[in-house]
């Protein structure tokens, strides 16, 4: 007896019981194809993510930004500045490594209005290092120049959502003007578009509903300060990541005289966060695929007992012409492992459908992906429930005694 013949009558037996057989075969077929579609959602929103993060800097990225000062040191603060233009300096000029450095003072739903045009958005007051540490594309215009900054002057770069909401489709934006918070600035640049759809929702939305000043501007004549609402940088070697978290962690400490007023973040952060929920989701649907499992295993074992308790002469007829017990279990372990690999089958085969079903009608971002680790483990979760399925009715079978085994009725 050898398995191929074993396999034979495995498909022998689904044929026999056609319900039974299919009930079974279906719960295999659930778990299996569940797996392997929830593991493609996460492996789609998992890429949508990596893009997003990219486009937001990149693991190369820490920002730094004002924190509230501990309790124990309240009575100190008066001996920190804050976090300052001067601590940009002093982060480009004394960390080896950081590429860019961009100070950053927001200025939240300011009023941007043309005439009898007008929207809320975002301004930020920025140095050109920005459009390099957050990846943004000036498609018409030019960037900020020494002088602007040098000056104070009142220039803007404005994205596509700015632009649509104060100008017509067809007109140039560059050398217009629109007013700030009530201050004329003349339009030196045009941002890119950028989309990323997860579902109907952009998630490159706040990379178009910006605007962007000079940092003097902001910090004199819009905001009136000199303390920054983010400091970015962007390291040269993403391998350098700690070491230059660290050193600017250490600069900030000197410079602000012991206060811990500021923190320091990193994309690497976040990553570690999505990955934890990613690893959660990813269990989720294991557990589900694994009761399914557990569910056609238990199926399995009953279909198996049910076929040996009417196949009592024909084992006995097998032993008597000198079919050996292991030659027994062996062919009742490979039919309850054929009926397992059928839905494994099956249910990567539905999965398989059913993603690119849903990569046709979904946009991008929300596509799930087709994960060949994820075939592997569901057709590994079948062969596993076979077996475990089928060892008991298996040893069950090689343990009938083939005199009373001919008796039976």
């Amino acid at each position: 007896m050898n398995w191929f013949t074993g396999v034979i009558n495995g498909l022998g037996e689904v044929w026999a019981h056609k319900l039974r057989s299919a009930l079974t075969i279906a719960c295999v077929l659930l778990g299996v194809a569940s797996m392997v579609v929830t593991t493609g959602f996460m492996e789609g929103l998992f890429e949508t993510w990596k893009v997003s993060l990219d486009e937001s800097g990149g693991l190369e990225k820490l920002s730094s930004a004002p924190d509230a000062v501990p309790e124990r040191q309240k009575p100190l603060t008066s001996l920190s500045s804050g976090l300052t233009l001067d601590d940009a300096r002093a982060v480009k000029a004394l960390i080896p490594g950081v590429r860019f450095v961009s100070p950053e003072i927001d200025l939240s739903n300011a009023q941007l209005t043309r005439g009898n045009r007008r929207t809320a958005q975002r301004v930020q007051g920025v140095e050109n290092d920005i459009f390099e540490i957050n990846r943004y594309e000036i498609v018409a215009g030019r960037p900020f120049s020494d002088l602007d900054q040098r000056d104070a002057s009142n220039v803007v770069i404005i994205g596509t959502k700015v632009f649509e909401e104060l100008f017509e489709p067809q007109e140039d934006p560059v050398g217009q003007y629109i007013n700030v918070n009530g201050r004329p600035f003349l339009v030196i640049g045009l941002l890119k578009n950028y989309e990323l759809y997860y579902g109907s929702y952009n998630v490159m939305e706040g990379k178009n509903r910006i605007a962007f000043i000079p940092v003097s501007t902001m910090a004199i004549k819009l905001q009136n300060t000199v303390r920054l609402s983010w400091l970015n940088h962007k390291i040269d070697d993403v391998a350098r990541l700690d070491e230059a978290v660290d050193a600017v962690q250490n600069l900030y400490y000197h410079r602000h005289r012991g206060v811990l007023d500021f923190k320091v973040d990193t994309q690497q952060q976040q990553l570690a966060s999505y990955n934890q929920m990613k690893t959660a989701f990813v269990l989720g649907g294991a557990a589900v695929a694994g009761v399914s499992l557990l569910v056609s295993g238990i199926g399995i074992m009953n279909l198996m007992l049910a076929s040996i308790n009417e196949r009592v002469r024909e084992i006995g007829v097998r032993k008597a012409v000198g079919a050996s017990p292991f030659n027994i279990f062996c062919q009742f372990l490979a039919e309850a492992v054929t009926l397992s690999l059928l839905g494994g089958i099956l249910g990567i085969t539905v999965a398989v459908g059913v993603i690119e079903g849903l990569q046709a009608v979904l946009p991008s971002g929300s596509r799930p992906l087709l994960v060949s680790s994820a075939f592997f483990v569901g057709f590994a979760f079948s062969v596993t429930a076979g077996v475990l399925a089928g060892v008991y009715p298996a040893i069950q079978a090689a343990r009938l005694d083939p005199i009373e085994a001919l008796r039976y009725e």
